[in-house]
């Protein structure tokens, strides 16, 4: 994932064996089935901010067990590189998405040796990883790898959802978060322009995720009222655990 420095030495412990020693959520087995239902839910979250172009160069920051690299896979794109630091995740991504470049190292340091190389470049939960001195560097090269006019799509934990807490401090080396808007800004600080944050809400595929779906359009509303109530603005109106965003890199 991210890069290790003589500050954070616990990166590269915790990296090492980020699959096989980390707790993940009960049933979790990385099967064909989990990146099958992943992909489903992230395509609608994404819809629009794709490349037409299905021969777009793609980078995937921190790509981990491949989950994005699979969909992207999946839905014909043919010229996709992912890196991550994780030995273990490095693995996982290339079992599965075999028509993929899949780098292990730093992610700052691969970027710095490719200017203008990408259409579009992602970072799922990856941003969360780095400090405050390391965000805008990350930014900036991100910024510097993509073509003009391409774009970046982020996933990361939502600092404004009621549930923060359980996603940010939920693995040790996360470092800052975000909120939809605090991301924005920063967007913009590096020149990114025509920003747009959605939220991670139930991907609708069954009765039971369907209801799940509903259920959480209530409580939505619900913090809606809660933050109108007390701030006069509904504070953004995302409010899941986690969110997407993209900006795009000006022409």
């Amino acid at each position: 994932m991210t890069t290790s420095d003589q500050s954070r030495k616990y990166r590269q412990t915790l990296y090492a064996h980020y699959v096989s020693q980390k707790t993940h959520p009960a049933g979790l087995t990385h099967s064909e089935a989990e990146y099958r239902n992943w992909a489903d839910a992230t395509q609608a979250r994404l819809a629009g901010w794709l490349p037409d172009d299905r021969s777009t160069p793609v980078l995937d920051l921190g790509c981990g067990p491949g989950n994005v690299l699979y969909l992207l896979q999946r839905l014909g794109y043919t010229h996709l590189t992912g890196v991550d630091l994780s030995a273990e995740q490095i693995a996982l991504a290339r079992q599965r998405c075999p028509a993929a470049t899949v780098v292990q190292g730093d992610v700052l340091s691969f970027l710095r040796q490719h200017s203008a190389s990408y259409g579009l470049i992602t970072g799922f939960d990856i941003i969360e990883h780095f400090g405050k001195e390391e965000i805008f560097p990350l930014l900036e090269l991100t910024a510097h790898a993509l073509r003009p006019g391409g774009r970046l799509i982020l996933q990361t934990p939502n600092a404004a959802s009621p549930m923060a807490g359980a996603v940010a401090y939920g693995d040790f080396t996360h470092e800052w978060f975000f909120t939809p808007t605090s991301l924005a800004d920063l967007l913009r600080l590096v020149d990114f322009e025509h920003y747009e944050a959605r939220p991670s809400t139930p991907h609708a595929h069954g009765l039971t995720s369907t209801l799940r779906r509903i259920l959480w359009g209530a409580i939505s509303a619900g913090l809606a009222c809660w933050n109108l109530a007390e701030v006069g603005h509904t504070g953004g109106g995302i409010y899941t655990r986690v969110f997407v965003a993209t900006a795009v890199k000006p022409t």
